[in-house]
């Protein structure tokens, strides 16, 4: 079973042989590793040269997403998983994950727990769900980062490439048609670690609700039609929606109750 490692890159000098360095620490041992750099103007570049083992490419791209999809086109693995340059893999993550689809054959997504690296001090994060039906109502926590699942490479195919449009939440808008369409399974192994410094793109993300809000029901639209009410008024009630109207409604819906 062989293991494709997707990474897209821009201007992640600081990071990124850290990154390259977790995949060539792994106990498992048949991967491919593929960048693709959006043509980096710091150091990139000459790290990337210091690995001849990496298949990359640097060149002018659309943002993330555009640089995923070129990776994925590049890849040759039965399993895909993706590494963002600032994170990391924990030396036995390949293992577990192949371990997990041969004692689960009829898995496609192998999701696990990761740390969050914030500014320094370490969060485990493994509360995530894997229920598409909570993806689509932003109830619970999704896998936070790429670093923590894994999936069959007809997953990918049949969900299409990532939206160059969702600059920020291109994942989210994933997972939530892979787990509606494929069957994930979550373990409890700890498999890599998310860097959160303050100045990567997560960073800047101020109202998560307000992005993936728009794609939830978009999926709801297109895919589930008939649950599309429940959906939409779940999103208009939902504590984090701070919408003069949704807090109209939250008032009327209280003096009911009472």
């Amino acid at each position: 079973m062989k293991i494709s490692v997707l990474t897209p890159s821009f201007n992640s000098g600081k990071y990124i042989k850290k990154s390259i360095e977790s995949v060539l620490e792994q106990s498992y041992t048949n991967w491919e590793h593929i960048v693709v750099d959006g043509q980096s103007s710091d150091e990139t570049i000459d790290v990337l040269k210091r690995y001849s083992h990496l298949k990359w490419i640097s060149e002018p791209d659309n943002g993330q997403s555009d640089a995923m999809n070129k990776a994925f086109k590049m890849c040759t693995g039965d399993i895909i998983v993706y590494l963002n340059a600032d994170d990391y893999f924990y030396p036995n993550a390949f293992q577990i994950m192949v371990n997990s689809f041969y004692a689960n054959p009829d898995a496609d997504i192998v999701v696990g727990n990761l740390n969050i690296d914030n500014c320094g001090d370490l969060e485990p994060s493994n509360n995530a769900t894997i229920s598409w039906k909570d993806l689509s109502i932003i109830k619970g926590r999704f896998p936070l980062n790429p670093v923590s699942y894994i999936y069959k490479k007809e997953v990918q195919i049949k969900v299409g490439n990532f939206p160059i449009y969702e600059h920020y939440t291109m994942d989210y808008w994933f997972l939530l048609r892979a787990f509606y369409f494929f069957k994930p399974i979550k373990i409890e192994d700890y498999l890599g670690c998310f860097v959160f410094d303050g100045q990567n793109k997560t960073s800047v993300i101020t109202d998560g609700f307000s992005i993936q809000k728009p794609i939830a029901l978009r999926f709801a639209f297109y895919h589930t039609p008939l649950r599309f009410p429940f959906v939409f008024f779940k999103l208009l009630i939902h504590n984090r929606n701070s919408s003069r109207f949704s807090k109209f409604v939250k008032k009327v819906i209280n003096r009911i109750s009472i």
